[in-house]
């Protein structure tokens, strides 16, 4: 079996830190958030993964081969020569399909980590005789997000894009996961853009044609800006993620440290901290519900809370930092006090 990661945009949400890495590949307790997606695919023993890239593409380049080997699946790129989309990248990763393909495969958004029974939806989706099938969730706010409507027997009624606030009349969005059938690169128009969301699922409802939509009650996030992906992050800390991680129980709170990384005496923890690889924390620090990317230097007396701290950064002594978000190769001089309040 094989599945579409669609990782093409340039995650302008999660700026800073997608000014240096693409969205899939931000650290989410010191693993890259595309491992967590392969990890979910080879669980359910998918052969290939074909990834949808764009911006940054040489980072991808680089970088895909080795996660997908970490966790044990193949993995191919599909490069786009300029942004065409969630439609358009799936329609570029077509040609890895061979015309007499006539299996359904999966396709993921690129910012999506979930445990979503991937064996039921394609189950669902062949029960069914669906030409496409939608992953749905359900939210609590919805307006930031697809809506989608059904009926009794899970067939998707309507489909609205980022509903105004007079058109949220469920709470089941779409989870950003699907399965379709070959026949579905057909349906996009070539050589433009094209949204999936907005463009070639409505066009199928149009056209009557079988959509099913399967409610998933487990873990999902969509990591689509600053303060969600410091939500996954905390997630990871606490194991809603799939993946056990080596947390230890430090002072007031949780610590996550990466390989290499050195506390010096009179680090205080309060709350889930997560420090990347190859860091340093100096004497009599604070740090409290943060995030410290890997390769960066925290000097004597710093005070850092609610903050995630870029990679690659210098923080000199005696800093407070407060519900920020410092890019990666930041020099933060001593005594400033930052506050994203």
């Amino acid at each position: 079996m094989r599945a579409v990661l669609l990782s093409g945009g340039e995650g302008t949400r999660v700026r800073p830190f997608t000014l240096t890495t693409p969205k899939p590949f931000l650290s989410i307790a010191n693993l890259p958030l595309i491992y967590y997606q392969f990890l979910l695919l080879k669980k359910y023993n998918f052969s290939e993964v074909i990834v949808g890239v764009g911006y940054k593409a040489d980072y991808f380049r680089r970088a895909v081969g080795p996660a997908a080997r970490k966790a044990g699946i193949k993995a191919v790129i599909s490069s786009e020569n300029s942004p065409l989309g969630t439609g358009g990248g799936l329609k570029n990763a077509g040609r890895f399909f061979g015309k007499k393909d006539k299996e359904p495969f999966i396709v993921f958004n690129g910012d999506v980590i979930t445990d979503l029974n991937l064996e039921r939806i394609l189950a669902v989706h062949r029960e069914k005789e669906a030409y496409a099938t939608i992953g749905i969730v359900r939210v609590n706010d919805p307006s930031p997000y697809g809506l989608v409507v059904m009926d009794g027997e899970s067939g998707i009624k309507k489909f609205i894009e980022k509903p105004k606030k007079d058109e949220i009349i469920t709470d089941t969005i779409n989870a950003g996961i699907y399965v379709f059938s070959p026949g579905v690169f057909g349906d996009i128009p070539p050589g433009r853009p094209v949204s999936l969301e907005k463009e070639v699922i409505p066009s199928m409802l149009e056209k009557g044609m079988s959509m099913r939509g399967y409610v998933h009650y487990g873990y999902w996030i969509d990591v689509g800006n600053v303060d969600l992906y410091r939500r996954a992050n905390f997630d990871a800390v606490d194991g809603k993620t799939g993946l056990v991680h080596e947390v230890s129980e430090m002072n007031e709170g949780k610590l996550l440290a990466g390989q290499k990384s050195v506390l010096k005496e009179g680090v205080r923890i309060k709350g889930k901290v997560i420090i990347g690889d190859n860091c340093f924390v100096g004497r009599d620090c604070f740090l409290e519900d943060s995030i410290i990317l890997g390769n960066t230097i925290i000097r004597d007396r710093c005070v850092i809370s609610g903050s995630t701290i870029g990679a690659d950064v210098l923080v000199e002594n005696d800093c407070v930092i407060s519900c920020a978000a410092i890019a990666d190769k930041s020099l933060v001089r001593p005594f400033t006090r930052i506050s994203g309040r």
